[in-house]
């Protein structure tokens, strides 16, 4: 039996900051394409603020691309550190965390 009795605070939130960039960047190419694929829909009905209307789509659908994966990393990494000292608190009142590890 392995015993667990602390995990390293930046290295978990490093690795939840890629994680959720990765996740957020999916999302962000959903919103994006959304965003986008709406407003090019709204330009073709051909109203007179067509234009206005597809370049704030299309700008909001980039936007979405590339700041949600940032938000997402920023989140991620801070929620890591914040959830890794907790699990840490823990793990020094309980005596670790027993894993069995087979070869």
């Amino acid at each position: 039996m392995k015993r667990i009795r602390s995990f390293g605070v930046l290295s978990f939130g490093k690795y939840l900051a890629v994680f959720n960039a990765l996740m957020g960047f999916l999302i962000g190419l959903m919103y994006g394409g959304f965003f986008m694929l709406f407003s090019a829909i709204g330009a073709a009905s051909g109203g007179k603020n067509a234009g206005p209307l597809a370049a704030f789509g299309i700008g909001g659908g980039i936007a979405a691309i590339i700041f949600i994966p940032i938000m997402y990393a920023l989140i991620g990494f801070i929620g890591g550190i914040i959830a890794t000292a907790f699990a840490n608190i823990a793990l020094r009142m309980t005596g670790g965390l027993e894993l069995e590890i087979e070869d």
